[in-house]
């Protein structure tokens, strides 16, 4: 039985960390190609190369992969060899590219150039198909039923094929990265879970309205700026956050400080709306969350209290004071009238 490989983009970070020349020193260009074709097209185009290692020359080994969703949602391609074909979504068995090692001087560029073939029959399935091609440091090896491969960086291809193809979305989940409503400050991070429950790749965008208690529209987000793709029967998460300074810069700042920096106060209702599709369907959602500073409501409050106690001490006084003016005052017209009555 065939050992699967799958290769996520995190394992491929983990040995650039480790290996200090190669794919990391690699610049691909573009980083995707998206195609619209019927059965029976043949697209030709081209990879950008460029060596970015000051010294030394560089070979690069061209493979083609198949790839995939990740199940951590995270959106990250999980490839997989050219003979292992997912819910026939594949790609990699219609690219046709040169496979011999490719060697670049320091500070030079070179092109691969590609084609894709889309057959034609009942056997190609309508919809997105999903391939890539990735740039090695080392030549594949076949180690018994497995593919072995080194540090690489690939260049990712999304077809779409004409035909009954089927663009359903729908929003798993929309809520927050911390699950509560009650907040002391900002930043107020949100996570949007999209699901492609149709046959082809979808682009959902849109924007998040954040109100406050009497409707006033006081931030506006974009959603998936990036225009990233949610694959066929997958879910992928968006994360976005409304903020005034980063927590970076907040980083050594006091919880206190943070209340100051990144203030909101109150009720707030959130409004997602999002467009997907090659016809721009619809869809929204709503939550709401509350803000409560209680730091700065304490000292504030504190304040206030002081602040009305001197108030209320200084009125006291100085009514008893107006009281003793005005007892003085009654006793000198007293006396002033036995004076008189004496003479």
């Amino acid at each position: 039985m065939k050992r699967r490989l799958f290769i996520s983009f995190f394992g491929l970070l983990a040995v650039l960390v480790l290996l200090p020349r190669g794919a990391d020193a690699l610049t691909i260009s573009p980083p995707y190609f998206d195609y619209s074709l019927n059965p029976g097209d043949t697209v030709l185009d081209v990879i950008k190369l460029y060596n970015e290692s000051e010294t030394g020359t560089e070979t690069y080994y061209p493979i083609v992969m198949n790839f995939g969703a990740s199940e951590d949602e995270g959106g990250s391609p999980q490839f997989y060899p050219p003979e292992e074909d997912q819910m026939g979504r594949g790609l990699a068995q219609w690219i046709t590219v040169d496979t011999s090692p490719i060697t670049i001087a320091a500070q030079e560029r070179a092109n691969l150039q590609f084609s894709i073939n889309v057959p034609k029959g009942a056997d190609v399935q309508p919809g997105g198909h999903y391939g890539a091609i990735l740039m090695s440091t080392s030549p594949p090896s076949i180690e018994g039923n497995g593919v072995g491969v080194a540090s690489q960086l690939s260049s990712i291809m999304l077809v779409r094929v004409s035909g009954e193809v089927r663009e359903v979305g729908g929003i798993a989940e929309f809520g927050f990265a911390d699950p509560q409503v009650w907040y002391n400050h900002l930043p107020i991070d949100f996570l949007l879970r999209f699901e492609n429950s149709g046959n082809v790749h979808l682009r959902p965008t849109g924007n998040l309205m954040i109100k406050n208690w009497y409707g006033r529209t006081v931030e506006s987000l974009r959603v998936n700026p990036e225009f990233k793709s949610v694959l066929p029967m997958s879910i992928r998460k968006f994360t976005f956050g409304w903020t005034k300074e980063s927590e970076d810069s907040l980083s050594r700042s006091s919880a206190l400080e943070k209340e100051l920096r990144n203030f909101a106060l109150g009720k707030y209702t959130a409004q997602l709306v999002l467009n997907y599709g090659s016809t721009n369907q619809v869809l929204t959602a709503t939550r709401v969350f509350y803000v409560w500073p209680w730091r700065l409501m304490a000292i504030f409050g504190g304040g206030l209290l002081i602040l009305l106690l001197g108030f209320w001490n200084f009125k006291r006084n100085y009514d008893k004071s107006l009281l003793r003016r005005f007892e003085r005052m009654k006793k000198q017209v007293d006396q002033s009238k036995k004076t008189e009555d004496k003479e």
